[in-house]
């Protein structure tokens, strides 16, 4: 028999506990933390986006003051990355 491999729309590759807890708690860093673990399902090939600065920073400024997160994310751009599913 051989296996069958599975593929879901949505894949989620970081710790999820996390993600949930930021959820909850302060909804800009889950945004953030979607940003840079979500994949999403296209065709035969996941898709993500990438940030091209540093994490750090732009989770420092989405607690401290959330306009400057976003205003980061124009600066410095996403990228779309795809992975094969």
């Amino acid at each position: 028999m051989s296996k069958i491999k599975k593929s879901y729309p949505l894949q989620y590759t970081g710790n999820i506990i996390i993600f949930i807890i930021c959820l909850i708690i302060f909804f800009p860093v889950a945004l953030i933390l979607a940003i840079k673990n979500l994949r999403v399902l296209k065709g035969k090939k996941y898709q993500s986006l990438s940030y091209r600065g540093s994490y750090g920073w732009l989770i420092f400024w989405t607690i401290l003051f959330f306009p400057i997160a976003i205003i980061l994310l124009l600066i410095n751009g996403l990228d779309v990355v795809e992975w094969k599913a």
